[in-house]
């Protein structure tokens, strides 16, 4: 997945938006999700910051690591919105390469638990299983019209 990441964001951000140093995973997010907001796509864009977010909050060894990971994040996010908000972009393209991304084959559960796209668990910080009772939420199951 990074590396289609990687290959996207080069594709439609300019060089010396990356001049200072290499970004991180988390400004490489921040980044496309502030072109994909330029493109006003906020049903995906939804979807994808709700698993993100429980992403970093399952990933980080503690809530200052959570909360900086977000702040950089948001601080990515709104630089790319800005920098693309009135330039003429191929959202469509964009758009669809977005929504196409594994992680939107996440599963998030009511409790905070993650299912990955390869199988794997990411649990909320002090778990150690999917809590009882939990539903998913993402991916919603569309309802067959009768």
């Amino acid at each position: 997945m990074r590396k289609i990441i990687i290959a996207f964001m080069f594709s439609i951000l300019p060089l010396n938006v990356f001049a200072s140093s290499q970004p991180s995973e988390v400004e490489e997010m921040g980044n496309l999700t502030g072109v994909v907001m330029a493109c006003k796509a906020y049903r995906p864009l939804y979807q994808f910051e709700e698993i993100l977010s429980r992403y970093y909050s399952n990933t980080s060894i503690s809530p200052e690591e959570e909360k900086a990971k977000l702040r950089q994040y948001a601080r990515a996010k709104a630089n790319s919105f800005s920098l693309y908000r009135k330039r003429r972009i191929d959202c469509a393209e964009i758009i669809s390469d977005f929504t196409r991304m594994p992680i939107f084959k996440s599963e998030l559960y009511s409790d905070g638990s993650l299912r990955l796209p390869d199988g794997k668990f990411l649990y909320p910080r002090g778990q150690k299983k999917l809590a009882n009772g939990a539903e998913k939420l993402y991916p919603i199951k569309r309802q067959s019209k009768q």
